[in-house]
């Protein structure tokens, strides 16, 4: 890259002209020589980052997906020699299962080759299970905030708010004997400002013995033990902090080296070091929470106590904090964890029924017993066949079954995205809201737009972003590998498609797979619609006019918010995009490439089906 970047210069010399060159001198000697005065950044303006979503950034891969796939497969082909990396990712118990179906399928391969009934998918079926769910894992939690095992927020967020903050509310609590500095729970913590105005106003409920506060060594060893953790981007500490309130925060410094400012959620270890650009993202960030803190911005809603309608102010943070307890509180259906396991079930026991099916005689069905179908489906008595088939339906059972429990993962999130959208669009509603228990306020003046985008945008970036959107593009191209190798199948032996296990067991894959994509698409679909719908800007729009027909005087004022209403609409259509599946694979030249591959497989097929040429590859999406 150097040769590339030397070579460019080179070059590029020799098309300067002489202002240029002048220019490039002038750029040479830097801002040093310039005068410069104090400045700060106004915090109550808003970006343009902030409406897109961007300003609540997640944790992103330290690798491209090229390396961490090749990391991933390097760890679970020689899974014993990362058995502790994969027991911080995971756990110990997970890790030695993983290990245990390791050596199964290691077993396997050895008795595949002495068991001539075997087939080639009930030992690859499970073999590739293994390396892309392996694959998946380490491109989820590969992401820079866990380059330091001892820096993980899985401490704060796994543990439950009340031993938070007993750990956080002494002034003087001291290191536990033993724990080294790896696993140092006594955190150096940010605070803002305003933080300790409210703090010290709750000194009456908390100054009985926040100074004598003692830590069970118990709590602080089990404290130590799961911050050795690597976190993913699903731990958002630095926002369930924030939504916890003064009450579950910290009330005083950690020891004598934190007496500076510190903020609830925001961890920094005396170990870490963070780079220019993570300062500039936690400045950035930090100076958004302090434009929106509950001491700061706040707009008065209405909100019901026992069907009694009274009025609050409050922030971004507390609202949004209600709606997560709403959202958490709403029963998850478990229909598509049902057909996983109905799913995980036909593919264990497909081979078994497949050899059954081949062997069976149906004229002389009334008079084989039980244990002549169970000879016809397993093979005959042999301990090397016996012990293949028994390694091979365990491994079939617990990949097949963590598969499909990863994919309902993928859908929970979803759903809880639609229902975050649902709830944000009852927010200006008295009805829905109500019914919803949820605050309520009207875009009567442009802090309640603000506020109202603000909470529109952070909403739209919780719970887990990236890790659910490695899921579904893993799903993704899985299914699009199984129609293309369904319709080359097709295409080479159509007469004998059916004769084949593995093309059942394809046909299997590929019909749950599409049935968990088009639940997936739906949904986000959906979310997308809710949160771009602009008949909530609209409705308000008419509640101005029907202001400025009740109170002329104010027509000025409310005009400049009909103003500002339009221009959130423009602005929003503006940012919204179209919701893609992809997620991480949305690249122009890999869909592309992919969607003429696959469509003009499909297009083989149907055409020799049907007698005429079709091109569907020409049709645009």
């Amino acid at each position: 890259m150097a040769r590339i970047a030397w070579y460019q210069e080179k070059i590029g010399a020799y098309d300067q002209q002489v202002w240029e060159k002048s220019l490039e001198q002038a750029e040479l000697n830097g801002m040093d020589c310039k005068p410069k005065r104090s400045g700060h950044v106004k915090p109550d303006l808003i970006d343009v980052d902030l409406v897109r979503g961007s300003t609540f950034g997640k944790a992103k891969p330290d690798s491209p997906w090229t390396a961490l796939t090749r990391k991933g497969l390097v760890r679970v082909l020689l899974f014993p020699f990362f058995f502790q990396w994969w027991i911080q990712v995971t756990s110990r118990s997970i890790s030695t299962c993983i290990l245990l179906l390791y050596f199964m399928q290691v077993a396997a391969a050895m008795l595949y080759v002495e068991v001539p009934a075997a087939s080639a998918s009930e030992q690859l079926g499970p073999m590739c299970l293994m390396l892309l769910l392996g694959t998946v894992h380490c491109q989820i939690v590969s992401t820079v905030s866990n380059r330091s095992p001892s820096v993980s927020p899985v401490s704060s967020s796994s543990t439950s708010p009340a031993r938070r903050r007993r750990l956080r509310k002494g002034k003087g609590l001291k290191r536990t004997e033993g724990q080294g500095n790896d696993g140092d729970t006594e955190l150096q913590l940010w605070q803002l400002e305003e933080n300790q105005r409210l703090y010290r106003s709750e000194e009456g409920r908390v100054s009985g013995g926040a100074k004598d506060t003692k830590v069970n060594p118990r709590e602080v060893e089990h404290l130590r033990i799961e911050g050795s953790r690597p976190a993913s981007d699903t731990d958002d500490t630095m926002w369930e902090d924030l939504l916890q309130g003064p009450d579950s925060a910290s009330t005083g410094s950690s020891d004598s080296e934190g007496e500076g400012r510190y903020c609830p959620g925001l961890t920094l270890p005396p170990s870490t070091t963070l780079s220019s650009d993570d300062e500039n993202l936690q400045q950035g960030q930090l100076s958004w929470l302090q434009a929106c803190h509950p001491s700061r911005d706040r707009v008065s809603a209405i909100i019901w106590e026992q069907g009694e309608c009274k009025k609050a102010d409050m922030s971004v943070l507390e609202i949004s904090g209600i709606i997560l307890t709403r959202v958490k509180v709403v029963e998850q259906g478990m229909g598509y964890l049902a057909l996983g396991g109905l799913v995980t079930a036909t593919l264990v026991l497909l081979p078994f029924g497949f050899r059954l099916a081949q062997r069976l005689d149906m004229t002389r069905l009334s008079s084989l017993s039980l244990a002549e179908l169970a000879v016809m489906a397993v093979g005959p008595p042999d301990a090397k066949t016996y012990a293949f088939l028994f390694i091979t339906t365990v491994e079939r059972l617990c990949l097949t079954g963590l598969f499909f429990f990863m994919m309902c993962v993928a859908e929970r999130t979803y759903k809880q995205r639609l229902v975050f959208a649902k709830l944000f669009n009852h927010i200006t509603s008295a009805r829905k809201a109500k019914k919803s228990e949820i605050p309520h306020f009207r875009l009567k003046n442009v802090q309640n737009i603000k506020m109202w985008l603000s909470l529109r945008s952070f909403l739209k970036r919780r719970g887990p972003q990236r890790s659910v959107d490695v899921i579904v593009s893993s799903i993704f191209l899985l299914a699009l590998s199984i129609a293309f190798i369904l319709c080359t199948q097709l295409l080479n032996s159509h007469h004998t498609f059916l004769d084949s296990e593995t093309n059942w067991e394809l046909m299997v894959w590929g019909s749950s797979l599409i049935l968990f994509l088009l639940r997936l698409a739906t949904l986000g679909s959906e979310t997308n619609c809710k949160y771009s719908n602009v008949s909530v800007l609209l409705t308000e729009q008419i509640n101005l006019y029907l202001k400025m027909e009740k109170k002329p005087n104010k027509k000025e004022n409310l005009n400049i918010v009909n103003n500002v209403l339009k221009l959130a609409t423009k602005l929003m259509k503006e940012l919204d995009t179209p919701f893609r599946l992809l997620g991480l694979t949305v690249n122009p030249l890999i869909y592309n490439i992919t969607r003429v591959v696959i469509l003009s497989a499909v297009s083989a097929v149907v055409s020799d089906l049907l007698g005429f040429n079709i091109r569907l590859w020409k049709i645009k999406p």
